[in-house]
């Protein structure tokens, strides 16, 4: 692949890295400067804020600066200028910065507006889904250009729109507003990348040593956060900025429900998010989802025994 193109390292909806042999930590004087960038905060990053919270950058010899960039296509602009290092975001998005260089029911959702982050986006491929799900076709429903999960919240409770693809928090605060899930993708299992750590393969290629520390890191963070519920709960409310107990409760569910234990990317996901993409009518390029995912250093972490090392030090509960 050329070099400006992207490819998925990290998700916390499947993870897929590509880095060589674990890297020795740097010395606490001369710490790296890693910048990741979220899309929005959502339940999906959680991991990046836990490894802050678990002193794992620091302990793997990095200085991690998180920046929200307010939405994912900004922030893989950003991350092609070489600002950051890093974007988590969806793989959607993904694809095609490489290809360029309420209580509703079937009937009520005909002539209805949806909301969207922008088109190509995961939440368009959450639409595609949707519909295909209740029969229905692209033609029979309007589909808006909102913003992030803020955005489309916002407008969904003004009345902008009718339907919108939320994650935690926002899906319990439309719920405590009177407004009721129409499907659930996740609980669906439907095979997805729906958030990722995306790098450029240049930054890949010449930064092996501190992306295998990042990596390190951001899953230890993954681990402590199931390990420890009070922690991680924590660290929700003052993320989140809330005392809710009910969001608090629901933003940590989703996640433990979402991470998988092994970080493993989910290719047949990578291949449903493709496929959609083209049933939206967006020319994708690449059709192999290998071009897009690079599983290099979980399997390296796995066969060092990085894995069975953080399961004995943050046992997951059930």
């Amino acid at each position: 692949m050329r070099s400006g193109t992207l490819r998925i390292m990290a998700a916390s909806l499947g993870l897929a890295f590509a880095l060589g042999a674990a890297a020795a930590p740097a010395q606490a004087a001369n710490p790296i400067p890693f910048k990741i960038g979220i899309s929005a905060p959502v339940v999906t990053i959680f991991p990046v804020w836990m490894g802050e919270a678990g002193g794992f950058y620091e302990k793997e010899g990095l200085k991690v600066e998180v920046i929200n960039m307010e939405g994912g296509t900004r922030g893989l602009q950003v991350l092609l200028s070489g600002e950051i290092q890093g974007m988590h975001v969806g793989l959607a998005p993904a694809v095609l910065a490489n290809k360029q260089g309420a209580d509703l029911r079937l009937g009520d959702l005909k002539g209805k507006t949806f909301g969207i982050s922008t088109f190509g986006s995961e939440t368009d491929v959450a639409i595609s889904i949707l519909l295909k799900q209740l029969g229905l076709t692209r033609s029979d429903v309007t589909v808006s250009q909102i913003g992030g999960s803020s955005q489309r919240f916002a407008a969904l409770i003004a009345g902008r729109i009718d339907v919108a693809p939320l994650i935690e928090p926002a899906i319990t605060l439309a719920k405590e507003r009177g407004f009721n899930p129409i499907i659930d993708l996740a609980a669906a299992k439907t095979p997805w990348i729906f958030d990722s750590v995306v790098v450029s393969s240049s930054y890949l290629k010449g930064n092996r040593a501190t992306l295998t520390r990042f990596v390190k890191a951001y899953v230890a963070g993954a681990y402590l956060a199931l390990a420890d519920e009070t922690k991680a709960k924590e660290v929700i409310a003052q993320k989140f900025k809330t005392n809710d107990a009910k969001v608090i409760a629901a933003t940590y569910a989703d996640f433990k429900r979402l991470m998988p234990r092994d970080a493993a990317p989910s290719v047949e996901g990578a291949k449903n998010v493709l496929a959609q993409l083209e049933v939206i009518g967006t020319d994708i390029g690449s059709r192999n989802a290998n071009d897009y995912l690079d599983l290099g250093i979980i399997e390296t972490l796995k066969q060092e025994g990085y894995f069975a090392q953080l399961e004995k030090t943050y046992p997951v509960r059930p």
